[in-house]
């Protein structure tokens, strides 16, 4: 497997785009590895998408990712693109997922990776310039947060809450073999500002979101302090931890 993701990797660094390689694929390889590929503008989006759909090796498996194809190649436009994000997800050799992904503010490789919280996938590929960018503190399987990425040192509960939402990829690099501890503690310090949070607007309604923002922390952190020692959460502490994550 790891020798046909190579293969997809070397076909993407040959196509004429604006964009870069990044995520897990740069990292040791494990079971059911895939490959982000980001483009920085409109034009590369709809070159890599066609230059994929009219290669026999990439193919649209799932009815969503053709939808979303049609719906960009006809239209230049997307259902998701208010979201700021649109990823159409290709199989390559019917055994790698390739996602390909266009984020309007990220118009370089530093965009895309300084974005990312662990630091062990802040590096990346740049396709034009042939050179690799790499943010990480290399420290072996030990991850760090991200020292790059600005919303870590946001004080403001909106930045914060878009952060926490990235939280389960500790646990997803935990079970690769990562050590994620210190991501995690920094993810507690960050729950600490929410719950410490003092409403310097004068609304009601701000008010009663707020009350429920400090407690959905509160259990937040219970839940993470909880996973730091046992490094394993039940299947009901997980969904409890995704469903307080999207109330934030």
């Amino acid at each position: 497997m790891k020798e046909i993701i190579n293969k997809a990797i070397e076909w993407l660094k040959e196509q004429d785009i604006d964009g870069c390689i990044t995520g897990s694929a740069l990292l040791d390889y494990y079971d059911g590895q895939d490959i982000d590929l980001f483009v920085y503008n409109e034009s590369s989006f709809t070159k890599i998408l066609y230059g994929m759909k009219h290669n026999q090796m990439f193919q649209l498996l799932e009815p969503i990712e053709q939808w979303k194809f049609k719906e960009w190649t006809n239209n230049k436009k997307s259902s998701l693109e208010k979201l700021g994000l649109i990823t159409i997800k290709f199989k390559y050799n019917l055994a790698v997922d390739v996602n390909v992904i266009y984020k309007k503010k990220d118009t370089s490789i530093f965009n895309v990776i300084s974005s990312f919280d662990l630091d062990i996938i802040s590096k990346g590929y740049d396709i034009k310039t042939k050179q690799i960018l790499d943010l990480s503190q290399n420290d072996g399987k030990t991850a760090h947060w991200n020292k790059w990425n600005t919303a870590f040192y946001a004080d403001d509960i909106w930045t914060i809450n878009r952060l926490l939402r990235q939280f389960e990829r500790c646990i997803k690099y935990h079970k690769r073999g990562y050590n994620t501890d210190l991501v995690v503690e920094k993810y507690i310090d960050l729950l600490d500002k929410l719950i410490e949070y003092h409403n310097i607007f004068n609304s009601v309604n701000f008010d009663e979101k707020l009350i429920i923002m400090k407690a959905n922390s509160k259990i937040l952190k219970a839940i993470l302090t909880l996973w730091l020692e046992k490094h394993e959460l039940s299947d009901e502490e997980l969904v409890l931890l995704q469903s307080k994550i999207k109330e934030l």
